[in-house]
């Protein structure tokens, strides 16, 4: 077994660094579209030749490269032909940095029917399984509903995977209480699909009842679409939340002893990658909280 621990971090040289100094196998990059959190596909190829340099420097890795909040299929389920060119830039970026995992996401066409958005899945995610193929990545589907996602539960898995050889699931448990509930959804989920995660996401996540992460993305699209309508949703967004939060993995509610039981049974030897990702946990407390994390992960990687 050689499971690797890293994080999730900005496409830029000093994130090797960064990652170096905390002791980390690797990075990955998500270099999603600019409206949800991402830059310029373009700035992508002008950093590279700068990281792979530092990667070579630092010994840290490119581990994974990813875009999953954009839409890739239009309002007939064909694939939009910019967007296919971001992710082949995307790819070419993993490719040149020497990541071995491309992750990727498909957004539902609310003008098609579920059976035609499934089609229309099947296609193009087979289309990204050989394009990563060529560049030498694993490809796998994110089980995170931002950007419209929805092939991220066991429904779409059953019809999708075995339609698309070669593609696996990047999971996270913590996405799994978007629909589980308090107390997810992942310990089930990852019993019966374990031999399918390609890639893992190590997030911590409390919760009390059921989620509004659904709502607040659909308010944050419509939002988008119609920004006169900021001002009335102002409040929603900035009301206190007393009800989710990510905080660092090791100190939530996640089992993560019985989910590596669950990865080791199944001979899961790949990428598990931090993703610090709350507004509770910032600055100093955020840097404790961080190594915290690494020390609790790193006592559950028995085998290596």
């Amino acid at each position: 077994f050689a499971m690797k621990l890293g994080i999730i971090m900005p496409p830029e040289a000093a994130s090797l660094e960064r990652a170096k100094d905390l002791g980390l196998e690797f990075v990955e990059f998500d270099c999603n579209p600019e409206d949800f959190f991402g830059l310029p596909v373009k700035e992508l190829a002008a950093r590279q030749e700068a990281i792979k340099e530092a990667s070579q420097r630092t010994g840290v890795e490119v581990g994974a490269v990813g875009r999953w909040a954009s839409r890739i299929l239009d309002k007939n389920g064909d694939v939009i032909p910019q967007e296919w060119e971001n992710v082949l830039a995307v790819m070419d970026f993993g490719q040149y940095l020497g990541a071995k995992h491309y992750l990727c996401s498909v957004a539902y066409v609310e003008e098609l029917s579920y059976y035609k958005n499934i089609t229309a899945a099947i296609k193009v995610l087979n289309q990204m399984v050989a394009a990563a193929a060529e560049r030498g990545m694993q490809c796998s589907i994110v089980n995170c509903m931002m950007g419209g996602n929805y092939i991220r539960t066991p429904e779409q898995w059953k019809l999708v995977l075995s339609e698309v050889p070669g593609l696996g699931i990047k999971y996270d448990p913590s996405h799994s209480f978007v629909h589980g509930g308090a107390q997810g959804a992942y310990l089930d989920e990852a019993l019966e699909w374990g031999s399918h995660i390609q890639y893992v996401h190590v997030k911590g996540v409390i919760q009390r009842g059921p989620s509004e992460e659904p709502t607040m993305w659909a308010i944050r699209d419509l939002v988008a679409a119609h920004p006169e309508l900021k001002g009335i949703f102002q409040p929603y967004f900035e009301k206190p939340n007393t009800v989710y939060d990510n905080p660092p993995a090791g100190i939530d509610v996640i089992n993560w002893r019985a989910f590596f039981a669950i990865l080791y049974k199944y001979g899961y030897d790949g990428y598990l990658a931090i993703e610090p990702h709350s507004a509770t946990w910032r600055g100093d407390k955020g840097e404790k909280g961080l190594k915290y994390t690494i020390k609790y992960i790193r006592d559950l990687m028995i085998l290596d």
